[in-house]
């Protein structure tokens, strides 16, 4: 995904981001950075959000970014 949000800054981005620390300070800081917050993921301590890519880039850096991910729909092995 690096390799996307570089070629594409100005692109829009559904991601999930997961965090270390506390997150209403986290997403605070999520949201000064450009993130549009969608959605409060408490089990896996992060938020789903749509963004720039650069405000990806940004908060790439950040040391308590645990990780970035495509934000995508999902379905169980079985379902038809």
């Amino acid at each position: 995904m690096a390799a996307q949000v570089q070629a594409a800054p100005t692109a829009q981005y559904a991601v999930i981001v997961r965090v270390e620390g506390d997150l209403d300070a986290r997403q605070t800081e999520l949201e000064a950075d450009g993130l549009q917050i969608t959605r409060r993921l408490w089990l896996i301590r992060g938020v789903a959000c749509t963004a720039p890519g650069s405000a990806l880039l940004t908060i790439a850096s950040h040391e308590w970014v645990i990780s970035i991910e495509p934000d995508m729909q999902i379905r169980a092995l079985d379902a038809k």
